[in-house]
């Protein structure tokens, strides 16, 4: 590793993600200064792979170059941040941008003045041990992510992967050689057709050439390390919303958590296994970043007076899901007709149910494009 890899790293999938979630917290109206950035990050990713999906896909099927990919991906990231920029800006003028954080910090106050009165104020020993639980949290997440970063770690589709990858940035290219025996690739080619609809080796090959690095050295150095990251600050969020807010349980669940993962490679087609040593490929992304946040959306929109402005977001992660894996196109609509049945018989609301479904019309269309 070196300082100027991380230094990318840090920029694209931490920088940029925040920066661009940003339009999503002020459009949800998020309270909370590092709520806000939490849901900032994951939203942001997840937007990230959705604009990836729209873009390369139709610049696969007309064999366009990498090159050409990376022009178009630069510049909607670009207009994405100023439109955050500009956001921001207007909220902050307006004074609308730290408002919710006030509020929220006076409800507290409140609170805390009533639990006092009461005699039952506890908020020592509640900070010291969500302090204590957050910290170890923290220190088995870092050491999770850091692991699969520093050593050595493969897989039996790494040869595949790594070859889609290194073709598209030597040659200037996606797709375009068969990773078995370098020759023109045609689409009805064995496994590899399914990437003409996932293209998430592509992806990372934009990374890797934006970045000057190489794409083993990428996928196996870096995402890991980022994406464990990303996936655990979901889980929080999860955590958080189970636990109504309490950032003490939220972060004992975080730690339950990590032990369940650090114990659970019993084959390779365990979540663990996904998420810390298969994690910088595209079914393990989809098995442990966006099945978990459709999950986390369902949650936030299961109530009979949900906050509308949360289901947009679900056609997002639908075709962020379609760039990952072919497992992403046909498990995410799976998904989604499930809760969308389940929601209507709880509910009777068949707007809401059919607004849920709609959200797997992204997957029925690459679905529909790969049988064709």
């Amino acid at each position: 590793m070196n300082c100027r890899n991380i230094f990318y790293m840090c920029g694209m999938f931490i920088l940029v993600p925040v920066w661009i979630g940003f339009l999503w917290t002020a459009f949800l109206r998020i309270e909370g200064r590092m709520n806000r950035v939490l849901h900032a990050w994951v939203f942001g990713f997840a937007t990230m792979l959705a604009v990836a999906q729209l873009l390369l896909v139709p610049l696969v099927a007309l064999q366009q170059k990498l090159s050409t990919a990376i022009i178009l991906w630069k510049m909607v990231m670009q207009i994405l941040s100023v439109v955050s920029f500009l956001v921001l800006l207007k909220r902050q003028s307006a004074g609308e941008l730290f408002a919710p954080e006030e509020n929220t910090r006076l409800a507290r106050s409140a609170k805390a003045e009533v639990e006092k009165r009461d005699g039952q104020c506890k908020d020592g020993l509640k900070s010291r041990w969500t302090i204590i639980f957050g910290i170890l949290a923290a220190a088995l997440i870092l050491l999770q992510a850091y692991i699969p970063a520093r050593y050595e770690h493969s897989d039996d589709d790494d040869a595949r992967f790594i070859a889609e990858e290194v073709s598209a940035v030597e040659h200037d290219t996606m797709y375009q050689d068969s990773p078995i025996h370098a020759d023109y690739l045609y689409w009805d080619e064995g496994e590899v057709r399914k990437d003409l609809t996932s293209p998430w080796a592509m992806f990372v090959a934009m990374n890797a050439k934006l970045g000057g690095m190489a794409p083993a050295e990428i996928s196996h150095a870096y995402l890991p390390f980022f994406l464990i990251l990303i996936c655990y600050v979901l889980y929080l969020l999860i955590g958080k919303e189970m636990f109504h807010g309490d950032w003490e349980k939220a972060f004992l669940f975080l730690i339950v958590l990590s032990v369940i993962h650090l114990a659970g490679y019993t084959s390779t087609h365990t979540l663990a296994s996904m998420l810390l040593l298969r994690i910088w490929q595209g079914k393990a992304v989809c098995a442990s970043f966006s099945l978990p946040l459709l999950f986390y959306l369902f949650y936030r929109i299961m109530h009979k007076e949900y906050d509308r402005r949360w289901v947009p977001l679900l056609y997002v992660v639908s075709t962020g899901a379609c760039l990952l894996s072919g497992i992403g196109i046909v498990t995410t609509p799976i998904v989604l007709c499930i809760y969308g049945f389940l929601d209507f018989c709880y509910y009777r609301k068949w707007r809401k149910t059919f607004a849920v479904w709609m959200a797997a019309l992204p997957c029925a269309i690459f679905l529909g494009y790969y049988l064709i």
